[in-house]
């Protein structure tokens, strides 16, 4: 994309947890133990050009370190409407679009934060209450993608 200026407004559309899970674990473990899960995330995003959104789905899987168990399991759809749309992401083809980096890094940005407060209401009362979704660097998702 040709570097300008663009100026254009970003907000929450929607915020859809499409899927939640928790599993009972088995095995007794050391909850002093710390960290005692691991967050592993995966990002995809959709273009819904009809009603000028971006959609990044966020889906987070919880696994305790010490067992290796799935724990928990988030999916969450974080719509976006931006205005122009048609001036910020640029059709290549039928399913092909150009989007400036710094639109997709604000858009991960504020779903990350928000699937961290999501996870941290659903595991309250659960053994990893205290764990927190860790800090992402937006920029660090897009670096392998060039």
């Amino acid at each position: 994309m040709d570097k300008k200026n663009i100026t254009f407004n970003l907000r929450y559309a929607e915020i859809n947890v499409s899927k939640y899970s928790q599993f009972d674990l088995e095995k007794k473990f050391n909850k002093d133990e710390k960290p005692l899960i691991e967050f592993q995330s995966n990002f995809q995003f959709r273009v819904e050009k009809e009603e000028d959104k971006l959609v990044c789905i966020v889906n987070v899987k919880l696994i305790v370190l010490e067992t290796k168990e799935h724990f928990a399991e988030l999916k969450v759809e974080n719509s976006f409407n931006i205005k122009p749309f048609e001036e910020v992401v640029k059709i290549e083809d039928d399913d092909t679009y150009d989007i400036p980096d710094p639109v997709l890094h604000n858009i991960v940005s504020l779903s990350i934060s928000t699937v961290r407060g999501i996870l941290s209401e659903k595991l309250k009362g659960t053994i990893a209450q205290n764990e927190v979704y860790p800090l992402i660097n937006a920029a660090s998702l897009f670096q392998d993608k060039k």
